[in-house]
């Protein structure tokens, strides 16, 4: 498939080449259009590469029909609409990893020239004063550092500290001790970090948790003489509250170079004495944009290639050996689902995904996700994907559940859906042979033999003879050929069909092969 790709901000030439070696269309412009010119902009493409300067609002993605993915170089995605990404089932990847060294080192570059009184005394200098007494600062070495977020560029953070021979403490409820244990970090209380660190620095994200996680009641129980970088979100500190702490002295300093408002609306913060202030440089280097251009239109073309998911944000990330191994898994489970999904009249209210056999080895979490985005699909009027579906089921009142048994079965590997509603109950069965080669084994209890591809014709007939060949016999009349057919027996005195055949089955067809002698019921169905 040809995709068409929109860049508003430009992009590395790297990251365009990748992206146009596919033969896509890569529309690029070197300056971020406000939401509702994008709104405008967005209804063609397929992929959206943005930087921090777009803003794509819930406006924007409800303009955003084409859409699948959505990519932000580096780690934040707070320009994003998240929730309203997710509910559209349009995947949003950042590129985390490419900016790491940069930021980590603008930290220690803040802190040391926070310690350091670097800015006052240069500024000094250009005035052409010669002043060394009243810049004299601090060290580092042997002072307490306390490190809130211990992701990637925190334990960068932690490393570098290290190297300066810094006692290193941190914050991050996410993490486990074992983590930490090859940059030799201390996990503590955030009580007990502010009250004993001369250095805070800041490196977790932007949650309704963290905001203002700098604040009165935080700073009025620290160090006297803290120390506080912030090279992560503005919003992590209230801004009133620091003003105070460095008026008062009880905060000797702080380093931002992130802000509440980009740029910043009060400027008092940025214009204190105090305060060494910097235009959010966390990732402006050569390399570091190098890198994260080049990665974030790397893990898109991946996306729409192949579905590998990397570094999403709103999704399991999927990429090397977890993918290859889940993926197959994942495209058996959305066929069989949308085969049910087709076969069911109405909404259910339960949908089960069974896992049996080697497939009880995968995380079946992404596997359901998938089962589910096919079974909805056909009975829902909008955009249905992976990213979207088990909250869609959620919304309509459908219970999604999952369950992995080490029952043993007649294949090495099988996976079970069951779609259930008060009036019926669909179910399918499917294994993989080969690690990746389809085939459906089961429909409503009735052994099969089929491929869950392309265009199917399912009969439920009587158990009499004749009824197969009528079917044949009037099918090739309509000039419809079967590539395959599989014939099974209902428990009782019915049976089942699957007729695989080359083309649409048209619907007056449909209703002729239904009005056969001994034929119950007739469905064209279509597995993509």
């Amino acid at each position: 498939m040809s995709y068409k790709i929109l860049v508003p901000e430009g992009i590395t030439s790297r990251g365009a080449e990748i992206l146009r070696a596919e033969g896509w269309e890569v529309d690029i412009h070197q300056k971020a259009a406000p939401p509702e010119e994008l709104a405008k902009m967005v209804p063609p493409y397929h992929a959206l590469l943005i930087r921090s300067g777009s803003k794509v609002t819930a406006d924007v993605i409800e303009a955003a029909v084409n859409m699948k993915v959505i990519g932000r170089p580096g780690v934040g995605v707070d320009n994003v609409d998240i929730p309203a990404a997710t509910r559209r089932g349009i995947m949003v990847m950042n590129s985390p990893q490419g900016n790491m060294v940069s930021t980590a080192e603008l930290t220690m570059s803040l802190m040391l020239a926070l310690a350091r009184n670097v800015a006052p005394a240069d500024a000094s200098m250009k005035s052409g004063t010669w002043d060394r007494k009243s810049f004299a600062g601090v060290e580092l070495q042997k002072k307490r550092v306390g490190i809130v977020g211990l992701g990637r560029i925190g334990r960068e953070v932690a490393q570098r500290c290290r190297a300066f021979n810094m006692e290193v403490v941190g914050y991050d409820p996410f993490v486990s001790p074992q983590a930490l244990e090859a940059v030799r970090v201390t996990l503590v209380s955030l009580d007990e970090l502010f009250a004993t660190c001369d250095y805070i620095t800041l490196h977790t994200t932007l949650t309704d948790d963290t905001r203002q996680l700098v604040n009165r009641e935080r700073l009025a129980k620290c160090k006297p003489g803290l120390r506080i970088v912030n090279a992560a979100r503005g919003k992590l500190i209230d801004d009133e509250a620091l003003l105070e702490a460095l008026d008062s002295g009880k905060v000797a300093g702080a380093a931002l170079d992130v802000h509440t408002n980009e740029p910043p609306k009060d400027w008092r913060l940025a214009k204190h004495p105090k305060v060494l202030a910097t235009p959010h440089l966390g990732a402006q280097t050569k390399e570091a944009q190098e890198r994260v251009g080049t990665d974030i239109a790397v893990q898109v073309r991946d996306f729409l290639k192949s579905g590998a998911i990397q570094q999403a944000v709103n999704f399991f990330s999927l990429s090397g050996d977890p993918h290859d191994q889940m993926r197959p898994a994942m495209l058996l489970a959305e066929r069989l689902g949308s085969l049910v999904g087709q076969m069911t009249t109405g909404m259910p209210q339960r949908i089960e995904l069974n896992l049996y056999g080697e497939l009880t080895e995968l995380d079946a979490k992404p596997i359901l996700a998938a089962a589910v985005t096919g079974v909805l699909k056909p009975l829902l009027d909008q955009s249905v994907t992976i990213v979207n579906a088990v909250a869609l089921a959620k919304e309509n009142g459908v219970v999604a559940a999952e369950s992995s048994s080490t029952t043993p079965v007649a294949y090495s590997n099988l996976m079970e859906i069951r779609v259930q509603r008060p009036d019926q109950q669909h179910s399918v069965a499917g294994t993989l042979f080969g690690g990746n080669h389809q085939r459906m084994v089961e429909l409503d209890g009735v052994e099969i033999d089929a491929i869950p591809l392309g265009h199917l014709l399912l009969v439920r007939n009587n158990d009499t003879p004749g009824v197969v060949g009528a079917i044949g016999t009037h099918l090739g009349k309509r000039a419809i050929n079967i590539a395959r057919m599989t014939v099974g027996r209902q428990p009782g005195t019915g049976a089942l069909m699957l007729i695989e055949v080359d083309a649409e089955v048209p619907k007056e067809v449909v209703r002729e092969v239904a009005g056969i002698t001994g034929v119950r019921e007739a469905r064209a169905l279509h597995l993509g």
